[in-house]
């Protein structure tokens, strides 16, 4: 059934989409009303002209519509296709375009012409633009928030762990300052002597040398503490690993005595040092440390292995903490990093340490490993690198079997 042309004519007048009947040598044959409009053309203006000129496509900067012709894709596909275009109309104000190119065959199986079927969605992309926008700044605000309760968590934790010091602080505080008090009191009795011996000299200047001691090992105490205590911004440095290690196992070395565990450390001699946060390492040990004293609490033989050594010829630093714990449970392990998560009692702990350890790892682009069986203790194992990536930051959590 064949449409007389006026009927056609009004048929197409009477879509408010844009209709183009393009011929295969891209020459207009007819074009609807709401084209001719819209696009501020004249029918003389389209009508018999290349699709391209009509345009002017091929010299106008904004277009890309040579780029990805729907037509070239239909004759290459041989079926219809819908492709988004950047137009302009006959004042040069581009328009976008979502266009639809259908093919009419010819019995020989040759394409006759094509059927080009288009709405503007200039307000469309204007809307998805605005929301992009919207999206990337609830993406920078969500990020910011998450940031400052990283930091927060952070500290939180650090003051917990800090009051799990104090006691043993302050024992391993008041030792030497009484072996110091004892010391003045010997050597104040032998000053009151009328005739002093140059044995008691000696001893005199023993004594000394034995306060200075404890003094300055009472300076180091409270200075790591301080270090620990104090809430900083993070500051990238290059540390010793082992130096790090060291201070960390003396600021705890009361609460390792108290609850008899032995450390056996196995420290690797001129390791590469290491870019990142030397607080946050130190924060990472107590953690680690403090967990592994509490989960031998209830076992015989109380070993705390650490150890250390390069990795990657040179280029990263291997990090083991080996307790003879209890261990942990495997329908537990896969939850031990989520913050808020602990198996200890009511009061022993709020789940920040290790959430806190498994942030602090990847925020310096490192790799952190557990391997835990019940009964045989927990081994922690973490990668850091030589040189931190900002830019590439990124953890690997690896659980039993993986």
């Amino acid at each position: 059934m064949t449409f007389p042309r006026h009927e056609m004519e009004t048929i197409l007048n009477g879509i408010r989409d844009f209709i183009l009947i393009i011929s295969p040598d891209r020459e207009i044959l007819e074009a609807n009303d709401a084209f001719i409009k819209h696009m501020n053309y004249t029918k003389e203006e389209v009508i018999g002209r290349k699709c391209y000129d009509v345009f002017n496509e091929l010299t106008r900067k904004g277009s890309n519509c040579h780029e990805k012709c729907p037509l070239e894709k239909v004759i290459k596909e041989k079926r219809h296709c819908q492709e988004e275009l950047i137009r302009h109309d006959n004042d040069g104000n581009p328009r976008y375009m979502e266009i639809t190119m259908f093919p009419i065959w010819e019995q020989k199986g040759k394409i006759s012409k094509f059927i080009e079927i288009s709405r503007i969605i200039t307000k469309r992309k204007f809307d998805e633009k605005q929301t992009q926008e919207y999206l990337v700044k609830m993406v920078e605000e969500r990020t910011r928030q998450l940031k400052e309760t990283h930091e927060r968590l952070l500290h939180q934790d650090k003051m917990a762990s800090l009051g799990k010091l104090s006691s043993s602080v302050v024992h391993e505080i008041n030792n030497p300052v009484a072996g110091i008090l004892n010391l003045v009191m010997l050597s104040q009795r032998i000053l009151k002597e009328d005739d002093i011996q140059q044995s008691e000299l000696d001893l005199f200047s023993q004594y000394l040398g034995l306060m200075e001691t404890e003094t300055r090992r009472i300076g180091r105490i409270v200075s790591n503490l301080l270090v620990f205590a104090r809430q900083s911004k993070i500051e990238v440095v290059k540390f010793d690993v082992n130096e790090s290690i060291e201070q960390t196992l003396m600021l705890n070395s009361n609460l390792l005595k108290i609850n008899k565990v032995r450390v056996i450390e196995e420290l690797e001699h001129n390791l590469p040092l290491i870019s990142g946060s030397e607080d946050q390492f130190k924060q990472v040990i107590m953690n680690l440390l403090s967990n592994a004293v509490e989960s031998m609490t209830t076992v015989p033989k109380k070993r705390l292995i650490i150890k250390t050594y390069s990795k990657e010829k040179k280029k990263a630093v291997g990090i083991e903490i080996h307790d003879t714990g209890t261990g942990i449970p495997q329908d537990t392990i896969s939850r031990i990093f989520e913050p808020f998560f602990t198996t200890k009692k009511k009061g022993k702990g709020v789940g920040l340490g290790l959430s806190v350890v498994y942030g602090i790892i990847k925020e310096h682009g490192g790799q952190l490993y557990v391997d835990s069986e019940p009964g045989k203790g927990t081994r922690f194992s973490i990668t850091l690198f030589q040189e931190l990536d900002i830019n590439k930051k990124d953890s690997t959590l690896s659980l039993p079997g993986q």
